[in-house]
């Protein structure tokens, strides 16, 4: 499990089929965007999803996409 001190996480407006979306900078810190419109269920339901690309470690692998998002 990551630490929060790994991440930070932005409520932000996105198109509304954009539910959420995660980026690694140069230094490996993680900053999570969370579409602003979701529901709080949905938005506990995204975090954690985008939580789990970075534990394992999807921006560095040699993973597919669809293979990461299924």
């Amino acid at each position: 499990m990551i630490d929060d001190g790994e991440y930070r996480v932005y409520l932000v407006k996105m198109p509304g089929d954009v539910r959420g979306a995660v980026r690694i900078d140069h230094d490996g810190f993680a900053s999570i965007y969370i579409n602003e419109a979701l529901t709080q269920k949905e938005k506990k339901a995204v975090f954690l999803h985008e939580v789990t690309h970075i534990e394992e470690n999807d921006f560095f692998n040699s993973r597919k996409i669809w293979e990461a998002e299924t």
